[in-house]
This record gives structure tokens, C-alpha cells and sequence, in this order.
């Protein structure tokens, strides 16, 4: 029809914009009817007089997407143009005329043809009849174009539905599964509109909402409607070969579908890919539109039987699979001979267990832009089944449209799932369990001198760091000796760097701290005891006052790797890093050193204890976290800080100590540990105070004052 086709075209032009919507259409429909009744009843709004007129152009078939698929609709000529209700439109010849048909377009008028608008001179011709039914036909036709697209879908998909003159009717599945009654439950679909309404769940909305719904529900079929399909199609051999070069799937071989077992509906519109189980019974579908240029894929399979498209027995052996999005892109891979399998929307778990079954295999997963399912990487990962992640950029064509020179580039473009900078809390979970029962071993060595720091710091933990401060002269390094005396003998390798006591000094000291009293005089004894103190193993560096911190740090990584040392001892830290010209270098040198020694201890699992100097305070107050010297970089990468309080510094001897723990990164409590300074044996954690009165009559017994293993939450009780 002349005038039918300029209407249909004018009304799907000025309804671009909405394409989605049946309302606008209809508007966009009746008011280029109206038009075009006046422009046939002679009213023309460009020229001048009165003239009958009858336009026909002819229809362009063009592909509008609807909801993600598409459907055939007309295509709009280029340069039309619609402006305030359609009562003027123009076109520019030079764009149309490629769109037209061989023959011009046909034109029926009283007028000369110098009346004939400019813009439709030579494309029309005179014709002597004129169709009186115009709004009719073109009703018709709209109508038919809904109700073949939804007749097309639920064909496809195998839904049984019954046909009205005037609707569809179709099982409900949300009733079904809430009926308890034997009343049917339907839904009713309007053939023109394509709005659904079902009176039983009060459920109604737009067919593209319907659609979709549908579309959720793959595994839908029997095993009686599924032989009934494939009772229906027919040999890959049979199709159109003139359709089949046209459609997405011309880059592959009909030799490649019959490798797959592929057949055609009985419209021979489709190609179907059977979906086998493990025991090569056939229990689904996928089945592929040849009609439109994007993949319109269907995926139906029985219920609780879902399936892959399994590969065929020439591809089966390879090691390397491509997971792709869609079996468009299967199809085209095993053109090139690449192994590959689709990635199925509801039916992930299935495609795991495909996956996995073989260790050997190695996984590429080529899925566009999109992440791939984490389900997927966490099985892959598990199964320590080495997989990479195509790269592919946002604007990148499909895979079924790559030739095999393309395949390859992209297949060599990868980024590996599973490295080292990386990790997953399944690969975490069993020692993270075994964290759990082995309490003991998590917290860490135990301190038996020194067992007030137990309920705070938990235990003594390898590849964390400690920085203890405390005021000049207050006995930081008799106290490190002593707490590291106690996890010496325990077990724990040490290593002490001792930058500004002499290393005989601090041996001295130590065999003092072990023997719990004065050093014997007498060369018996003492060859006893030293040999019982060698026996610990403990090792010492022989640097004394400035050294640089490479060369310190590469003497530790030699212990650790030669003697296996699990804690290492900086005392201190300034008389290691020595003095620099300006106080900003000195800082900065610090932090250095500080991160350095943070790095040390993380990578070679070993403890490091850094005894720093404070800043100077008015005597008689307390230290805090940031009374650290130098920058926040020391007690923020340090997992323990501790302070050695003391009450009055004036007379050290004699004064009241206390060591606080300002940070706790594992156990994360704070609190304070009274100290009492025992002469004899140049120990703070008071062990050797108590001797048995056969040894001292006149030994007090001990008391709560005594007792300085009694930890106090606070300071308030430790300054009254």
C-alpha cells in the first residue's frame, strides 16, 4: 500500500524515541493517519490548492531492538524528519534513494506534476486506484507484528499456550507454585498491546516484563515435551544457506555444527545445540536464531538435569578450554580448533564440576568487560587448576565476529587468576582453623619470669615488632636483657646488637640475671655456670656505636638463615643510626631505619625488639605513646610499644618502676606491670626476691606489695 508505507514509516520515525513503548506508537500512529488523510483528501501543507494524492514507498525491513531482542520492524528512511504531529515531514533525496525499490513509487493525482512536491519528484508514478481502508490495514499490520513476536518467543522456548482471537493464554508459574487447588492458574496476554494480566496472583505488567520472567525459568521441560521437540527438527543440512550466510554464524562450517550434532527447527530459523549429560543422554537445548545479527539464544534443559554444551570428541583432549559468554562463541572457536565452553546463566555449578574433573586442564576466561563469577574462580582456585583472565577492552567486538588472527592476539593478552600478591579466604580457611586449636602456639612463647606480660601481651609471637622506651638511666637495657633471657631459655633464638653497651658488659650482666646472684669468684663455679649459660642459644653482633643500617640488617638475614634466629635485639636505636648535621636528616634516617627493620621482620618470620630513647620531659612526668623520639613512623609500625615508667627518676635504685603497654596489635589490651628491681641479681621481675630460709632466715614473706607479678589496669595505683 502507497500511503500505508509512508504512514508506517512516519509513525515508527516519530516513535524512535520510545521504542519500548506500544502507548507512544499508537499516538506516533494516529497522528500520521490523520495526516495523511488530509494529505489525501487533498490538503497539501507545502504547495498551494487542493489535490488528491496516493504515496507509496516502499517498505524497508529494519531490525529494532525491543527489551535486548530483536524484532522485525521498518526500517526508517534516511533524512525523514517529523515535526509537531507529523503535519510536516521531508526527506533528502540523495540518503533515500539507496532504501528504495527499483521501480518508483507510484502516485495518483488530479493535478499536474508540477504540483508534486520537490522532494518527491522521481520517485513517484500515476496510478489509477486508490485504498479507502488505509487506518484498517495499517491497524492490521501493527497487531500482526506484536503477535508474531510473541507467537516466535513461546515457540522457541517450548511454553505451551492456547490462542484466542484476541490473546494468548499461558501457564502462570508463579501459581503454580503457591496453588493449592486444582483450578488453572493463566496467564492472558493481549495480542495487540502485549500487556499480561493473570487474575489468580494479580500479577500484570508490559510483555517485556513478561518476557524476562520467562526467560529465568530454563529448567522447565519433561523428557516428553523434550523427544517431542526433537521429533520435530530437522537435518543441519536442510538450512537456507542464503539465510545462513547471513546470519551471526556465517564464519562457521556447517561440518562444525554437524560435530556438535546440530539441528534446525522445522521453520528452519533456528539451529539446535543438543546438551548431552555425562551419560551422553540428551537432557536439553540451546538453540540459536538465524534471523537476527545478534545472539538470540534459547536455553531450555530438564528439570534438576542441567548440562554443558559439551565439546566434541576431537577437542575433548585438549588442555587449554576458552569459558565464553555465549555457545555463538563456542561454535566459532571450534571453527579455529580451540576447545571452549559456554558460561551458563543458572547452571553454574554444573559448569564447575566440568571444569575440575581434570587438573591438568588450564582455563581461560575470555567474558568481555564483565567480572567473571566468583563461584566459578573459588572452584577453579580450589581445585589448583591454573586459570587467566582475557583482557578485553569496553568497545570490542563479539567473539563470533573474530577471525583467527584476532583469537590469538587476544588469547595472549591474560592476566593470571591466582598470584602471589593475592589470595582467597579459602585458601586461608585450615589455618585460620588451626589458629583456633592451637591457642597456645598462636599467642606465642609464654613468659615465665616476666608472667604479668601474659594476660596483656598474650605471648612472645615471631614476625612482629616491640619498640620499649623509657627516661635515661631508668635500666631499659638491664630489662631487655632479662625479658629476653627469659624467652632464651625457652627455646627462642636470639640475637642481640647491642650499639651502646659493650658486648662483655651485656654477657656479664646476663650470666648475672641467670645465675640469680653475684657472680662467683671462684674459677670452678664459675666454669659451671658459664657453661650452663653457653648452653643458650643466644648469639651477639659485635658492632659497637654507629653502624649503617645495611650492613646491620645483612648481618641479621646471615643469623636468621644460618642459625635460625627467631628474635632479634636493637639496643638502641640512636646509638646505631648515630647523629646527623640537621635534626629533619636525622628523622628521616630513622624512618628508613624503621621501615627497614619492620620489612626484616615480616619477611623472615622473625621478632624484632628496638630499644629507643624518649624525648625529654619535666622529671616527675609520666610517658606517653608519643613521647617516642623522632616522627609517628616508630610506634605506628611497631605491633608492641612499651614504656618503662618510672616515679622518681632521681634516685633510680630506689625508685618505683612499672613497664605500660601502650599498643597491642594482636590482643589489643593495654595495661601495667609493677617492676621491683632486685640488687643481687640485677632483675626486675622479682623471682630471685624469694629464697628458701634455709638459705635466709630473715627473707620477708612475700605480700601483696611484694608481689610484682600483679597486673594493675591503670597508673593511679602505680603513682600513690
Amino acid at each position: 500500500m502507497v500511503m500505508l508505507q509512508v504512514c508506517r514509516n512516519i509513525a515508527w520515525n516519530g516513535s524512535a524515541l520510545y521504542p519500548h513503548s506500544s502507548r507512544w506508537r499508537n499516538i506516533a500512529m494516529q497522528n500520521s493517519i490523520s495526516f495523511a488523510s488530509q494529505y489525501l483528501n487533498g490538503y497539501h501543507p507545502r504547495g498551494s490548492g487542493y489535490h488528491r494524492k496516493q504515496i507509496e514507498l516502499q517498505s524497508c525491513p529494519k531490525y529494532f531492538y525491543r527489551n535486548g531482542l530483536q524484532t522485525p520492524r521498518f526500517k526508517i528512511p534516511l533524512g525523514f524528519t517529523a515535526y509537531s504531529k507529523f503535519s510536516r515531514f521531508s526527506f533528502l533525496g540523495s540518503q533515500f534513494k539507496p532504501l528504495m525499490a527499483s521501480s518508483p513509487a507510484r502516485l495518483h493525482t488530479s493535478a499536474f506534476k508540477r504540483d508534486i512536491p520537490h522532494y518527491l519528484q522521481g520517485n513517484v508514478s500515476e496510478v489509477t486506484t486508490i485504498d479507502d481502508d488505509l487506518y484498517d490495514e495499517f491497524e492490521d499490520g501493527f497487531e500482526n507484528d506484536m503477535e508474531d513476536e510473541i507467537s516466535e518467543f513461546l515457540n522457541s522456548r517450548l511454553i505451551p499456550y492456547e490462542e484466542t482471537e484476541s490473546s494468548f493464554t499461558i501457564p502462570c508459574h508463579t501459581c503454580s507454585l503457591e496453588s493449592q487447588g486444582s483450578r488453572p492458574q493463566e496467564i492472558f496476554v493481549d495480542k495487540n498491546s502485549g500487556y499480561y494480566v493473570c487474575p489468580w496472583c494479580c500479577q500484570a505488567g508490559t510483555w517485556e516484563e513478561l518476557s524476562r520472567f520467562l526467560d529465568v525459568n530454563e529448567d522447565c521441560l519433561t523428557q516428553e515435551q523434550l523427544d517431542a521437540f526433537f521429533s520435530t527438527t530437522v537435518d543441519i543440512s536442510k538450512v537456507d544457506l542464503n539465510m545462513y550466510n547471513d546470519s551471526l554464524l556465517q564464519l562457521v562450517s556447517l561440518a562444525t555444527l554437524k560435530s556438535y550434532g546440530a539441528r534446525l527447527t522445522g521453520d528452519r530459523t533456528r539451529v539446535i545445540l543438543p546438551l548431552k549429560s555425562s551419560s551422553c543422554r540428551t537432557v536439553g537445548f540451546e538453540s540459536i536464531s538465524l534471523l537476527y545479527p545478534l545472539p538470540q539464544v534459547v536455553r531450555r534443559f530438564i528439570a534438576e538435569e542441567p548440562a554443558p554444551l559439551c565439546m566434541p570428541e576431537k577437542l575433548k583432549s585438549r588442555k587449554r578450554i576458552i569459558v565464553v559468554p555465549s555457545c555463538c562463541d563456542v561454535l566459532l572457536l571450534a571453527e579455529y580448533k580451540i576447545a571452549a565452553v559456554a558460561l551458563p546463566v543458572n547452571a553454574l555449578s554444573v559448569l564447575c564440576d566440568y571444569l575440575t574433573k581434570d587438573e591438568r586442564r588450564e582455563i581461560f576466561l575470555w567474558l568481555g568487560i564483565k567480572s567473571p563469577p566468583r563461584q566459578l574462580l573459588q572452584s577453579l582456585i580450589v581445585s589448583q587448576i591454573p586459570c587467566w583472565i582475557v583482557r578485553c577492552e569496553e568497545n570490542d567486538s563479539p567473539i563470533y565476529m573474530k577471525s583467527l588472527k584476532e583469537v590469538n592476539e587476544l588469547l595472549k593478552n591474560v592476566i593470571p587468576v591466582v598470584s602471589e600478591a593475592t589470595t582467597t579466604f579459602l585458601e586461608l580457611k585450615n589455618e585460620i582453623y588451626h589458629r583456633l586449636i592451637n591457642k597456645e602456639e598462636t599467642c606465642g612463647i609464654q613468659w615465665k619470669r616476666f608472667t604479668g606480660l601474659n594476660a596483656i601481651l598474650l605471648g612472645h609471637r615471631r614476625g612482629e615488632m616491640t619498640v620499649l622506651t623509657g627516661p635515661t638511666g631508668s635500666g631499659k637495657t638491664t630489662l631487655i636483657s632479662e625479658y629476653s633471657l627469659d624467652l632464651c631459655s625457652q627455646g627462642v633464638i636470639t640475637l642481640w646488637g647491642s650499639f651502646e653497651v659493650s658486648v662483655v658488659r651485656l654477657c656479664e650482666v646476663m650470666l648475672q640475671q641467670f645465675s640469680g646472684t653475684s657472680l662467683p669468684v671462684d674459677i670452678s663455679e664459675f666454669n659451671i655456670l658459664s657453661s650452663k649459660f653457653s648452653n643458650l642459644p643466644l648469639h651477639f653482633l659485635t658492632y659497637h656505636g654507629q653502624q649503617t643500617t645495611t650492613s646491620v640488617l645483612k648481618a641479621m638475614a646471615e643469623a636468621v638463615k644460618v642459625w635460625g634466629v627467631q628474635h632479634v635485639i636493637i639496643d638502641n636505636l640512636q646509638f646505631m643510626l648515630g647523629t646527623a648535621e640537621q635534626a629533619l636528616d636525622r628523622w628521616w634516617e630513622q624512618d628508613k631505619a624503621v621501615a627497614a627493620f619492620r620489612r626484616f621482620a615480616t619477611l623472615h618470620n622473625c621478632h624484632v625488639t628496638l630499644i629507643v630513647h624518649p624525648k625529654k620531659v619535666p622529671d616527675g612526668q609520666l610517658l606517653n605513646i608519643n613521647s617516642i623520639f623522632g616522627g609517628a613512623k616508630l610506634s605506628q609500625e611497631a605491633d608492641n610499644v612499651l614504656i618503662l615508667q618510672v616515679k622518681d627518676s632521681n634516685a633510680v635504685s630506689q625508685s618505683k618502676k612499672a613497664l605500660q603497654v601502650v599498643k597491642n596489635r594482636y590482643g589489643g589490651q593495654l595495661g601495667v606491670m609493677p617492676l621491683k628491681f632486685h640488687q643481687e641479681s640485677l632483675t626486675f621481675s622479682s623471682c630471685f626476691l624469694q629464697k628458701s630460709k634455709a638459705d635466709k632466715e630473715t627473707l620477708p614473706q612475700p605480700s601483696e606489695k611484694t608481689n610484682s607479678l600483679k597486673q594493675v589496669k591503670g597508673l593511679k595505683a602505680f603513682m600513690n
